[in-house]
């Protein structure tokens, strides 16, 4: 009895587009810039309000979220279509796809060297300080 072939999955090599990786990093931007208006607004509406609670209402949550991402996005649409910027971000999608990663077997290394080396360093800063405080407790024993 035999097995039949495995089937092989049909590769498809995709051409770069750094336009794609642009339209995500602004769409990124975004959500980043809507959470910390968000929260911005709220906070200072609630700073506002302990001043002028009369003239000001209480902070409400889904105005002030509202708001956040209302401003977040007219200022994401404005980068989005300023030619300039978006050319730049393009241009450093392009810059980070040519970047080569370390494998994994050179990034274990490294770790390896970096932590040998913080724990000899250690060592010998341990050492200089040990060495240098009982200098300085003989001398001030003097």
């Amino acid at each position: 009895m035999t097995t039949p072939p495995r089937k092989r999955k049909l590769v498809v090599a995709r051409e770069f587009d750094p336009s794609r990786w642009a339209h995500a990093a602004f769409f990124l931007g975004f959500l980043l810039l809507a959470y910390v208006l968000s929260n911005l607004t709220e906070d200072m509406w609630a700073l506002l309000w302990s001043y002028w609670p009369r003239e000001l209402g209480r902070p409400a949550p889904n105005v002030a979220s509202a708001i956040g991402t209302g401003t977040a996005l007219i200022c994401a649409l404005i980068a989005w279509r300023n030619k300039r910027w978006f050319t730049f971000v393009s241009e450093v999608a392009v810059e980070v796809s040519q970047v080569t990663w370390p494998t994994k077997a050179e990034t274990r290394v490294a770790t390896i060297v970096v932590v040998v080396l913080t724990l000899v360093c250690s060592v010998i800063l341990a050492m200089m300080d040990l060495f240098w405080s009982n200098v300085t407790d003989w001398l001030y024993a003097l």
